[in-house]
């Protein structure tokens, strides 16, 4: 039954690309993606931006065996049981609500606590509700990048439960038998993003580094610390790991073969950027010699000048925190 269930789900994914691709929404018609003029971060729902999402906190879905996710109310939460406790990926909006309806999906799969917190990247959707869990007992682990962008970012500063443990750029823990790997792969979203890698179950976490609620990537310049050319190698390492199911921060479980479709289109439109530049494109008018309406993206051209600026600090897209 639930391999049916995830072909369904899978499906359902697949559609609900297409669609949004199909139809941009009237926020992002105005300008709103690729974190917004000068990278003011967040996109046209909401994500990573203001952290007041309208949506409750759903139901959870059971991925793999001891392997579930909850969606709404911010980003997807994931819950890998183990014997010794539970380790949670994500925390979603700040609003004790939330809080308490995202333990009561808890509650359904296992009685047993929260030992462990990994936060993919600062924004209020994903660590709102930490200080929940700390309180509780629990550990929240994150990349050092991620903490201090949590802790200097406005809208996050004054979230309580920062990561304790913290990393340079891999980590790696084993508890109740289950082992976690969480790794900084390049910057995108957000200078702080963390894919968490679960090998045992052959499942990543991709968060924000993939849109799948939304068709344009949403890049966060500026301040977020974000990068559209480390797009591409950091998708390149996410394809390098052995899995079958992955997660973005919003959507259901995806395929690898969504994941390679995605990275195909970042390199038509990082090889379509490159020859504007080469064929005399400058910083200004570069937008309107990239095409990308086929890709489904709409960019906006402030979004097309820090590009601009980045493939000259960083012409080969390297990894860097």
């Amino acid at each position: 039954m639930l391999h049916k269930r995830f072909v369904v789900m899978s499906v359902f994914a697949a559609v609900g690309l297409a669609i949004a691709s199909a139809a941009p929404s009237q926020a992002q018609d105005r300008g709103q993606r690729g974190g917004g003029p000068g990278g003011a971060g967040g996109d046209a729902q909401g994500r990573g931006g203001r952290g007041a999402a309208p949506d409750p906190v759903e139901k959870a879905v059971q991925i793999k065996p001891d392997l579930y996710y909850v969606p709404g109310a911010g980003a997807n939460a994931v819950i890998r049981v183990t014997p010794d406790g539970l380790i949670l990926i994500d925390t979603k909006n700040p609003s004790p609500k939330i809080a308490a309806a995202l333990v009561a999906q808890i509650k359904t799969i296992s009685n047993l606590p929260v030992k462990y917190v990994f936060n993919t990247h600062h924004h209020p959707d994903h660590t709102g509700n930490n200080q929940t869990f700390v309180a509780q007992g629990a550990t929240v682990i994150g990349l050092e990048k991620m903490k201090q962008l949590m802790t200097t970012d406005q809208r996050t500063k004054e979230i309580a439960g920062p990561p304790t443990q913290t990393f340079a750029k891999d980590y790696t823990l084993k508890f109740g038998g289950a082992t976690v790997e969480a790794h900084f792969y390049g910057a995108s979203h957000t200078g702080g993003d963390t894919v968490v890698y679960l090998p045992d179950k052959r499942f990543v976490m991709v968060s924000d580094t993939i849109p799948v609620a939304n068709p344009t990537p949403g890049i966060g310049f500026g301040g977020n610390g974000g990068s559209a050319v480390q797009v591409p190698a950091l998708l390149d390492s996410i394809l390098k790991l052995d899995w079958d199911v992955a997660l973005a921060g919003r959507g259901e479980p995806m395929t690898r073969a969504q994941v390679q479709a995605y990275r195909a289109k970042w390199e038509t439109f990082m090889t379509r950027v490159k020859d504007a530049i080469a064929k005399g494109a400058t910083k200004d008018t570069l937008a309107a010699q990239v095409k990308q309406d086929d890709l489904g993206w709409t960019f906006n051209p402030a979004f097309f000048g820090n590009l601009y600026d980045e493939l000259q600090s960083n012409p080969n897209g390297e990894p860097r925190l």
